[in-house]
């Protein structure tokens, strides 16, 4: 795993994902000046984190992580980030209007990390696993993740 001084990135990844037998998050690339020719078409789950210096104050604690996602199409994490890179980059629409996780990003800029399921199956329910890891940290969901509220 990328080195990234965020404790939260760090205990999820041990207690979610190397817990289930997937590999820790890893591949991270800045999401606004970056888009890596080797980001993978499997399936996986994916972390957004917040650029700058200030972490993002939650009712218990502090992090950079803005959203956690899954990519299960065929197109699998590449398609589903690049999804999201997309409505970054192009800035609000009527469409996308206030998607906290595009917003954070716009207005900080922000980095991606990952981890390839290891199989075909599991990517909603490491993504749920990984949901539930950081509410049992900060007990609330990532500011990105609105669908959890």
């Amino acid at each position: 795993m990328i080195k990234h001084p965020d404790a939260t990135l760090h205990q999820l990844s041990k207690d979610a994902l190397e817990a289930n037998g997937w590999p820790p998050f890893t591949g991270m690339f800045d999401l606004l000046n970056e888009w890596p020719a080797e980001l993978p078409t499997r399936r996986g789950v994916y972390v957004f984190l917040s650029g700058g210096e200030e972490k993002i104050t939650y009712p218990l604690g502090e992090s950079s992580i803005v959203y956690l996602g899954k990519g299960e199409s065929e197109r699998g994490v590449r398609g589903r980030v690049g999804q999201h890179r997309g409505h970054i980059k192009r800035g609000p629409s009527r469409k996308y209007v206030g998607h906290p996780a595009h917003e954070w990003i716009m207005a900080r800029g922000g980095f991606c990390l990952y981890s390839l399921a290891p199989d075909v199956f599991g990517a909603a329910g490491m993504e749920r696993k990984l949901r539930e890891a950081f509410r049992l940290l900060h007990r609330t969901r990532p500011v990105g993740n609105g669908i959890d509220a």
